[in-house]
């Protein structure tokens, strides 16, 4: 018997109702799994934001508008649609070490900026954080975290891990890089990224590779009995090396003079810091490095007599010694190595040459913070040279 109109209309409307169904229920973990998404971002970038408010609020974040600007000017450089989302601050830690959080707060360390010999370098590394913020990596991480259950530390890597110095926030993430750290792929493609962008831009895109090359020396110069510490988020690695330096395609411009005049300021203050780390092993690659440019001479030499000193292993004061004299040689001498170079006469006897030593060095900085301590302990001195 043929159906009637009624029950065709019922059937329609049965069949249209049930494949409506169907498509709500394969819609439904589509739209779940977007709110979870939107959930877990939600969190980051709050925990992110309360991050960034304790970090420009250090003591040792760093204000200079002259740098500020010039990170700045690279930064949209190398991204121009995301360069006016992007915050960037710089904290005087001496540690290799770049930070990009996901509501767009840049973090970098002093440690890595007296690392780079020039522009070209720093625009890598520039490139290799934005590329992480491009591809959104500390959602993924943090998603992975949550799903592992460990949603506890997720929060202490941006939020809750800041309470005390900012290398407590930053640096001190060693211990919890396991959960943090980008995988594998996610640092390649930042790698790439920043290639790409420094053959874009005109720049040698061998400066990248040779960058990590003279990290990976400094890790391996590492004393065994003490923690490196000093790439925290980003360590060592003789592949990465040895994959960006086969990956790079073309020279161009390193513009090493455009970068050393923004950081010379800096660059005295960032050296102390350096040796104060006391892992003598690795500052002294470094420096090493650093003296064959031709920038500054003077002050690395005081940089390494200022190491040698403080390490007061067997014939190292004499080392010290030399160090310092070749850098009050010149006529831009800075004068803590008056200082240094007073200081080690005093350590080796020779009373007479340290008077005169920290006599001139206090005759060029009359406000020296240490001037009360060291009048104080030669006071029964003359105070002419």
């Amino acid at each position: 018997m043929a159906l009637t109109t009624p029950h065709r209309t019922n059937v329609r409307f049965l069949t249209s109702f049930a494949f409506l169904s169907l498509l709500l229920l394969a819609a439904w973990p589509l739209a779940a799994q977007q709110a979870a998404v939107a959930a877990d971002e939600a969190g980051l970038l709050h925990q992110a934001e309360a991050f960034e408010a304790r970090i420009a609020s250090r003591a040792s974040r760093v204000r200079d508008p002259v740098l500020d600007s010039y990170l700045r000017e690279l930064v949209c450089k190398i991204d121009a649609q995301r360069c006016t989302d992007v915050r960037i601050y710089v904290i005087r830690e001496p540690y290799f070490n770049a930070l990009m959080a996901p509501n767009g707060a840049m973090v970098l360390f002093t440690g890595l900026l007296l690392r780079m010999e020039d522009e070209a370098q720093l625009v890598f590394v520039l490139g290799h954080e934005l590329s992480h913020l491009r591809s959104r990596d500390s959602l993924a991480g943090w998603r992975r975290l949550k799903a592992a259950g460990n949603a506890s530390i997720a929060l202490q890597i941006v939020g809750g891990a800041v309470g005390g110095s900012a290398l407590a926030a930053v640096a001190g993430l060693g211990a919890l890089a396991p959960a943090f750290a980008f995988s594998r792929d996610q640092e390649r493609a930042a790698d790439d990224y920043g290639l790409q962008r420094l053959a874009e831009l005109g720049y040698d895109t061998h400066r990248a590779g040779q960058s990590w090359a003279d990290i990976w020396r400094e890790e391996q110069a590492r004393e065994r009995k003490l923690s490196s510490g000093i790439f925290a988020t980003h360590p060592a690695s003789e592949e990465r090396a040895k994959r960006l330096k086969a990956a790079a395609t073309s020279g161009g411009e390193t513009r090493s003079e455009a970068f050393h005049a923004v950081i010379a300021p800096h660059r005295l203050d960032w050296l102390e810091d350096e040796v104060g780390r006391r892992h003598y092993g690795q500052t002294k690659v470094l420096l090493e490095r650093l003296r064959r440019l031709p920038f500054a001479p003077a002050e690395i030499d005081y940089a390494i007599g200022e190491m040698y000193r403080r390490r007061a292993r067997e014939g190292d004061l004499e080392r010290a010694q030399e160090h310092y004299e070749t850098s009050t040689s010149a006529p831009d001498a800075p004068a803590r190595a008056w200082r240094g170079l007073g200081l080690s006469a005093a350590r080796r006897g020779d009373r007479t040459a340290a008077v005169k030593a920290l006599n001139r060095y206090l005759e060029l900085a009359p406000d020296a913070p240490d001037r009360e301590l060291i009048e104080m302990e030669f006071e029964d001195q003359s105070a002419a040279p």
